[in-house]
């Protein structure tokens, strides 16, 4: 698979990630009862950030 397509798709899945975490705690108005959308988000963000590091190394 391209690395590009793989840089893009954990970009767009923490995106995502994050945009469903902050509706839910809006509407539900309880941003702990969300903390794992948004970590699932934060560690998607970190998968593309290390990937993207060791590919300019």
């Amino acid at each position: 698979m391209n690395k590009r397509l793989v840089y893009i798709i954990l970009l767009s899945l923490a995106f995502v990630a994050m945009v469903i975490g902050v509706h839910r705690s809006i509407t539900e108005e309880d941003v702990a009862g969300n903390y794992w959308i948004f970590m699932i988000g934060f560690v998607f963000y970190m998968l593309y950030h290390y990937s993207k590091k060791k590919d300019k190394a």
